[in-house]
């Protein structure tokens, strides 16, 4: 559909032409360092924007991190940045949200993950990344989630899935990003 999102999570690659846009735009950014974790879609709107999951690194001295959602568009004439938005702020300090990016997510947070949906219905939810932890009542893990909609036409999406483990229940919130 014309200005929807066509969400298709490839997880630390994307396609060639948009590789080298995003090194070169990156490049030329002040301030920070972006390293991508995945490709999470693109959507034709006055070109094709294409959304790009990135951890960035403030080059504040005390290297904060931080995850983004970068969207670039793509036109005949090149390639342009259209948006950084934060999606998980790191912190410091006593609830401090740790932004430590996985991929290959550890066992322990599969775990968790697991537990904390059984029995969930409505979507099948696959998560790609683990993005962070914060520890509060518990320990929440924020995860980076490809999240398709049991509807009778599928509907993906890419979702914050936040799973806090307490020590006898799973507590899970979900907060939409892309789709």
């Amino acid at each position: 559909m014309l200005g929807a999102w066509n969400v298709g999570v490839v997880v630390n690659s994307m396609p060639e032409k948009v590789a080298t846009a995003f090194a070169e735009i990156t490049g030329t950014l002040k301030g920070a360092q972006y390293t991508p974790i995945a490709y999470l879609g693109s959507r034709v709107v006055n070109g094709t924007n294409h959304a790009i999951l990135c951890e960035q690194v403030l080059t504040t001295g005390r290297d904060d991190k931080n995850v983004v959602m970068m969207i670039i568009n793509e036109k005949s004439e090149g390639f342009t940045l259209v948006s950084i938005d934060r999606v998980v702020e790191g912190t410091t300090g006593d609830g401090a949200v740790t932004v430590d990016v996985k991929t290959d997510i550890p066992t322990d947070a599969m775990v968790v993950f697991d537990e904390a949906l059984v029995g969930f219905v409505g979507a099948s939810v696959q998560p790609f990344a683990l993005l962070g932890t914060q520890i509060v009542k518990g320990v929440d893990y924020i995860f980076a989630c490809e999240v398709t909609l049991t509807t009778a036409v599928p509907v993906k999406k890419v979702s914050l899935v936040t799973v806090n483990a307490l020590a006898d229940k799973k507590v899970v919130s979900f907060e939409n990003i892309l789709g």
